[in-house]
């Protein structure tokens, strides 16, 4: 130690003090601080006097008259290099002489007020300015020290040299022999931003720096201490903190992105506190001007928002402008988060809630940005989601995300994966309501639809064969221009489609001869019933077997006193058709009934009732070649073939005019009479249950695309359940609602016969017209399709902005469908082959 005035050698040592600093500080600065706090302690005015090295300062300046002295503190502070010795005596001076006296001060220096205020002015200037100074944030990763040492650590900094954790250790053994120190040391392990190093305290106030910033760091796990080697030392742990060094430990192995390191064991550990997650995101702040800046700018922008490491509901909006920042930015957001979330360890709910966040950054500006992140979810959302609703929505999510991102292969790939796993909807077509707009693509299977649109859209872009995309979609919806138009550039439906846009065009219902067989094999009805019954009936066998036992016990109409004023229809007045109805019912197995000529509130009429015996009316305008009701052949064919198809599906007691066909004609008005005797009505949700599984899914598709700010193509499906409110679990029971489930099964007889009697008709145009002439109201009907078209009369609507004529809509639509599908060609081989 040096020794500053005469005598002073083994005084009192505790009146000498060190204080550190760093190369650029002047031991002058701190007379400003001396004189501002003698000035607020004693009011008094302090005159220094600069000697070599430093100055000297007098304070607590005395007069005893009576003894003739003067006496005073007089406080020195020299500056050797990067310390400061401050030094306390006791001077007294004899006024009659004024020969000095000098002695050590009486006190203890550093417990002195005016020392700690230099103290504390230093560690002021010395600051890193993050956290391990004051630890007001109280982490484990700082131990409590003195003063001194904490002025010894912060004056070492370098610039932008931070201190990341001060721990205790003991026991500390240095490979070089030569290196010896009191085993009474106190030595404390720094971990900096940019160093390592131990700082040990002898028992004379030494202070001691040595580094092992560049040496290997090995931890050995022991029962009680850990003991911890490096190149050229070792030490334990104290009992208590082996724990933290082993949190430390990649921190202390990696020497370029320690302050983010740091961060992350921040947030892992300490995350339920606003100043903790402050901190965190100052440490990454602070790593992002040095390495990896985009991942420690999001992660600084990212961590105040996830206090407990939780997305809450209130966060959600602060988040998206905070991705929408950063997503912009760069390309490699979804590759950061993903390694953010890693990092922090996030439970996989709060990732999938993080991935809800980025869904409006799916779109095509941002996709590539963010598909990164939607991968890594996928891999485990799939192994551990086991609902197939949610499934379904996650698939469709990403699907279009993988689309958005112009990844076409993976997103076709998926898109075909969820269209295999999409529930049955073909209950939908059964649906609609006189509001639901089949003409412009509403209502149906939109599930299907949605799902499709999106394959022809990739399969577009990757330039491949679109004919069978086209073509399924086509058949969802055959009324839909564009549907139909797309079939013209494919020559194996190039026909088909033309006679589809004929048949709406027309303005005059004509009909071409075509060239017709008699010749039929015969039909088996489970068989054909599976072809020709919307998909998700072909396993509803107690459906049908409830149904017609209902009706084999129903009473048709008396039509007797009809019968006997009737002329009989024969292979006499009318071969042509006798021939036709033989044939058919050959097909179909049944009997040939018995053939009459409807007249007065029959001519406007085909009526097949079975009986014993069955028979059929045909009403003579449909053979008057001078009635505008008049059908050729073939149109008269297909509305004969729908009452020999009822019929054959042993249904057609309950579908005459008179019954059946009036629920759909009046709306419901007419049909009490059957509810309380129709055993299948009232478990006909066991049939259509598939209902709430279609809104389900209709609902998650809405959702989706309207989180993708794309047309709501969902909302037919969701519309029509809503309205029928086709609820399978509902314990409600109604009239209303029983009306509506026995229209629905009118609609399902209606276009099973309607296809049966497509297949002997073949001949879409000449099925439209007798579908449109043989309605009771054709003779106003005419005039208005002769002006305008079919198309524009069936688009009519009335002042509720219902289609007056929608149950022809949905039976044309019904029809076209099936005109179009490889079934339809199929069963019609089978029926015509030789």
């Amino acid at each position: 130690m040096l020794n500053f005035f005469k005598g002073s050698k083994g005084k009192d040592e505790k009146t000498i003090a060190k204080l550190y600093v760093s190369h650029d500080f002047s031991v002058y600065d701190l007379q400003t601080e001396l004189s501002s706090f003698y000035a607020k302690q004693s009011q008094t005015d302090l005159t220094f006097k600069r000697i070599t090295n430093g100055f000297t300062v007098d304070t607590d300046i005395e007069t005893n008259e009576k003894k003739g002295i003067v006496t005073s503190t007089r406080l020195q502070c020299i500056q050797n290099e990067n310390i400061i010795y401050v030094v306390a005596e006791h001077v007294e001076v004899d006024l009659s002489s004024y020969q000095e006296t000098k002695k050590p001060a009486d006190f203890d220096l550093k417990k002195q007020a005016f020392f700690k205020q230099l103290q504390a002015h230093l560690l002021t200037l010395q600051n890193d300015h993050l956290y391990a100074l004051e630890n007001s944030e109280q982490l484990s990763f700082v131990t409590a020290i003195d003063t001194e040492t904490q002025n010894f650590i912060f004056h070492n900094l370098n610039f932008k040299e931070h201190v990341l954790s001060i721990l205790g250790v003991s026991e500390v053994t240095f490979n070089d022999t030569e290196k010896k120190h009191s085993k009474n040391t106190s030595w404390h392990f720094v971990l900096t931003s940019k160093r390592t190093f131990l700082v040990g305290k002898t028992t004379d106030d030494t202070m001691i720096l040595e580094s092992i910033s560049n040496e290997s760091f090995s931890l050995q796990e022991k029962t009680g201490k850990d003991l911890i080697t490096t190149d050229s030392l070792s030490f334990y742990t104290e009992f208590m903190n082996d724990a933290l060094y082993v949190e430390l430990l990649p921190v202390i192995q990696n020497t370029g992105n320690r302050l983010g390191l740091f961060g992350d064991i921040v947030v892992k550990k300490y995350h339920k506190k606003d100043t903790h997650l402050a901190l965190a995101s100052r440490l990454f702040q602070l790593q992002s001007t040095t390495t990896d800046l985009l991942i420690n700018e999001l992660k600084a922008d990212l961590i105040p928002q996830l206090k407990r490491l939780k997305v809450t509901l209130d966060e959600q909006e602060i988040l998206l402008e905070l991705f929408k920042k950063h997503t912009n930015a760069h390309e490699s957001f979804g590759d950061n988060l993903v390694i953010i979330v890693e990092d922090w360890e996030l439970l996989f709910a709060e990732q999938k809630k993080l991935l809800t966040v980025l869904q409006p950054l799916q779109q095509k500006e941002t996709a590539k940005h963010t598909i990164a992140f939607h991968d890594h979810i996928y891999k485990s959302f799939i192994e551990k989601e086991k609902k197939d609703e949610i499934v379904f929505e996650f698939n469709l999510n990403y699907a279009k995300h993988l689309n958005n991102a112009e990844r076409f292969s993976e997103a076709i790939s998926l898109y075909r994966t969820i269209y295999e796993t999409l529930p049955d909807d073909s209950i939908a077509d059964l649906l609609p309501t006189n509001t639901t707009n089949l003409l412009e693509g509403e209502g149906g299977r939109q599930l299907k639809i949605t799902i499709l649109e999106s394959i022809l859209h990739i399969q577009q872009q990757l330039n491949e064969d679109v004919s069978k995309t086209e073509h399924k979609l086509a058949e969802l919806q055959p009324l839909l221009h564009k549907r139909i138009d797309a079939l013209l550039s494919h020559e194996t439906y190039k026909n088909k489609a033309k006679t589809i846009q004929e048949i709406l065009r027309a303005k005059k219902l004509t009909t071409t001869p075509l060239e017709h067989t008699n010749q039929y094999q015969r039909l088996e009805k489970k068989e054909v019933l599976k072809e020709v019954v919307p998909s998700c009936f072909k396993n509803a066998k107690g459906f049908f077997d409830s149904l017609n036992s209902f009706i084999a016990a129903l009473n048709p109409p008396d039509y007797d006193s009809v019968i006997s004023f009737s002329d009989r229809l024969n292979s006499h007045n009318h071969p042509e058709i006798m021939e036709r109805i033989t044939a058919i019912c050959y097909a179909l197995q049944i009997n040939v009934p018995e053939c009459y000529i409807g007249r007065g509130t029959y001519a406007t009429s085909v009526i097949g009732v079975e009986g014993k015996p069955s028979f059929l009316m045909i009403g003579i305008d449909f053979l008057d070649p001078e009635h505008v009701r008049y059908l050729e052949i073939n149109a008269l064919t297909f509305l004969i073939a729908i009452e020999l198809a009822h019929m054959y599906f042993e249904h057609s007691k309950i579908t005459s005019t008179d019954v059946w066909r009036g629920a759909a004609d009046k709306g419901f008005t007419v049909v009490s009479m059957l509810l309380t005797v129709l055993p299948f009505v009232g478990n006909i949700g066991a049939i259509f249950g598939n209902v709430a599984n279609v809104e389900k899914y209709g609902k998650i598709i809405n959702r989706v695309e309207q989180v993708a700010n794309v047309a709501e193509k969902g909302q037919g499906v969701m519309d029509v359940t809503e309205k029928l409110n086709l609820n399978p679990f509902s314990k409600e029971k109604s009239q209303a609602n029983d009306s509506q489930n026995l229209l629905i099964t009118s609609r399902l007889m209606e276009i099973v016969a309607d296809k049966v009697a497509l297949l002997f008709c073949d001949d879409l145009k000449a099925a439209a017209k007798g579908l449109l002439v043989g309605t009771h109201t054709f003779e106003q009907d005419y005039h208005i399709i002769s002006q305008y078209g079919v198309e524009a009369f069936l688009a009519r609507t009335n002042e509720e902005g219902e289609f007056v004529h929608q149950e022809l809509i949905i039976r044309l639509k019904s029809m076209a469908a099936f005109y179009l599908s490889d079934t339809f060609e199929t069963l019609k081989q089978q029926l015509q082959s030789s």
